[in-house]
């Protein structure tokens, strides 16, 4: 049997990986393949517990419950209060800045973080206008509950089952998994639901269990050679694995078995050397710190820019203050309760820890209600009533306007085109039509939509309701189309298609609503971080005018498609603010009381647009 030693080759390994996942997470264009560093990390958590439990199996007076109070009690210590201090300081900072709405959001997944259950909650998650993922604090945290919910299992397998009978249902089990993953994956198309489950991620932890059993019997050799290939399979799925699947299943096996080889090296070599450099077994020491606190300070720094690419400015400021919450996590709180300690200590320690939590959760919701200033009325923090139009669901006949007109156009788009019911409604009523408005989030309502590059959670809607609005199309004279032009024109699929759609309708007259005036920052956040003390000033991103240029050049093309520009009129000229008044829901949506004086401004123009025709 292979002695339980450390071994500053694997820390050095967990640098290499903590390393790839923070870059990746920081700009996925630095390194877009750095997300391998999970499935690394996985495979030498799987290796490390079970050599820890073959290790206390081999002892003389080894018994199962024992076996399991020891590493329970260990991992408890290992993973539990540097995570729940963390939990307990980043719940109080989104108290602070997070607007109450995207605070209510935070804590579904708070809640679900503290009993690491949060890579469930993650997998079914899905909100248009909650934080975007990246603006999550705890999205991090699913990694750390397929890990925990790894460790209840591992145990029982380990201890109960002989080597020989556990080495040959870990291969099987792997193998099977795979399968499962890959088919649900490219046959189901069920994306979101299982990058976070945990049945995907157990083939990596499987494998560095294999590796584990392996080097535990003694008539096992390693060659050293192995670990040279294994360096070489780690470093080109870091810098290709993109290119060959950003999902678990088959698509991990590259970095998964160069991470194996390397474990299973037990002579000291290159490798070795190169692995066990001061630096990264330094980084690797931190590499669980880093990790639990590198995600949360880039959620705050992006909910607070309003932008997922940060400037120089706030990159440094994030290198700074994860290495600083990292060090103070690892030399104040991992060390303090993992190292032996009087009772006396360990129990204050826990003492303070639980004190803070209860303190924290108790108040939290009170000190975001006191960051906030007094809330905006109901129009002004939405650009319509959900529970009256045809946005995702239809919603009895989805008809705005003068109901009793014969005269009926067609509005279809994503939630631009839910903004604009209200819209509709007053310049139906003054123009005797009906209009009606079938839209759903990020999804042009046409069909041949790309609707597979958008979140999991909208593809059902999204195709339902073009279904519903395929039966309408060819029954219109005129039909108008609105949409977050400057996000959906990024995809090439969406313009072939949007081409397609105004070609094959071409007795159709299409209206095309320009991309309205963009803002750099979330307006109501700006407020908020104004009363904070800090400049929130929501500017105005020209990026807005090359969309609508692209969109200008689409109607001279076609003879039946007509563009609508708005972005002249008065309404526009101090945004966020017309007159004094929050016109703007977001960065990009109108509220009620802007849509209403929208409506306002654009009739005499739709009124002269439709008399031509």
């Amino acid at each position: 049997m292979a002695s339980l030693i450390f071994r500053p080759d694997i820390q050095g390994l967990r640098a290499v990986s903590v390393i790839g996942v923070m870059a990746f997470h920081f700009n996925s264009a630095w390194l877009p393949s750095g997300f391998v560093g999970v499935d690394i990390f996985l495979v030498i958590s799987g290796f490390l517990i079970t050599r820890i439990l073959l290790e206390r199996k081999d002892k003389s007076d080894f018994t199962v419950t024992e076996s399991l109070k020891y590493f329970y009690v260990s991992r408890f210590k290992r993973i539990v209060p540097a995570y729940l201090v963390m939990l307990t300081f980043v719940a109080l900072l989104a108290s602070i800045f997070f607007l109450p709405s995207d605070f209510n959001v935070f804590k579904d997944g708070l809640e679900k973080a503290v009993w690491f259950n949060s890579n469930s909650y993650f997998s079914a998650f899905g909100d248009y206008f909650a934080p975007a993922n990246y603006e999550q604090p705890l999205l991090h945290t699913w990694s750390l509950a397929v890990e925990v919910q790894f460790y209840i299992l591992a145990p029982f397998l380990v201890l109960l089952m002989p080597v020989d009978v556990l080495k040959r249902l870990l291969i099987v089990l792997l193998v099977v998994l795979m399968l499962i993953t890959d088919y649900r994956l490219r046959i189901m198309g069920a994306e979101q639901d299982t990058y976070y489950s945990l049945y995907a991620r157990l083939p990596e932890f499987f494998a560095g269990m294999l590796a584990a059993i392996y080097i535990h019997s003694p008539s096992n050799k390693v060659w050293r050679k192995n670990s040279l290939l294994g360096v070489g399979l780690v470093a080109f799925s870091v810098l290709a694995q993109e290119k060959l699947g950003v999902f678990p299943g088959f698509s991990s096996l590259l970095p998964t078995v160069g991470a194996v080889l390397i474990l299973l090296n037990s002579k000291h070599d290159f490798v070795t050397c190169l692995l066990s450099n001061r630096i990264l077994v330094w980084i690797g020491a931190l590499s669980y710190s880093l990790y639990i606190w590198h995600w949360p300070v880039l959620a705050f720094l992006r909910y607070y820019t309003g932008t997922e690419v940060l400037d120089s400015g706030a990159s440094w400021l994030f290198v700074a203050l994860t290495l600083l919450f990292a060090s103070a996590s690892y030399y104040l709180v991992e060390r303090q309760f993992c190292v032996k300690q009087t009772k006396l200590k360990q129990k204050l320690g826990w003492v303070l820890l639980f004190t803070a939590i209860i303190a924290t959760s108790q108040s939290m919701a009170k000190v975001n209600s006191s960051f906030t200033q007094e809330q905006l009325p109901i129009e002004y923090r939405r650009y319509a009533d959900p529970e009256n139009i045809c946005h995702g669901k239809i919603v009895g006949e989805c008809l705005k306007g003068d109901l009793d007109s014969s005269n009926e156009v067609l509005v279809l788009g994503d939630s631009h085109a839910a903004m604009l019911n209200n819209f509709f409604d007053y310049l139906g009523a003054e123009l005797g039509f009906k209009a009606r408005i079938i839209s759903a989030s990020s999804c042009i309502t046409i069909p041949g939509f790309d609707y597979k590059r958008i979140e999991e959670w909208s593809h059902k809607e999204c195709l339902n309701q073009i279904r519903s609005s395929s039966g309408y199309i060819s029954k219109v004279s005129t039909l108008f189309l609105a949409a977050s032009w400057n996000w959906q024109l990024a995809s090439d699929d969406l313009r072939d298609a949007l081409n397609n759609f105004v070609t094959e309708f071409s007795n159709t007259q299409i209206y095309i609503i320009g991309q309205e005036p963009l803002l750099k920052r979330n307006p109501q956040r700006s407020l908020r971080f104004n009363s904070l003390g800090w400049n929130g000033v929501a500017a105005i991103d020209p990026d807005y005018h090359r969309t609508n240029l692209f969109l200008q050049k689409l109607a001279w093309l076609h003879s039946n498609v007509h563009y609508l520009s708005f972005e002249d009129l008065d309404l526009f000229s101090s945004p966020p603010f017309y007159k004094g008044d929050l016109i703007y829901y977001d960065e990009h949506h109108i509220n009620e009381v802007g849509i209403a004086e929208y409506a306002k401004q654009a009739l005499p123009a739709i009124r002269s647009r439709l008399s031509d025709q």
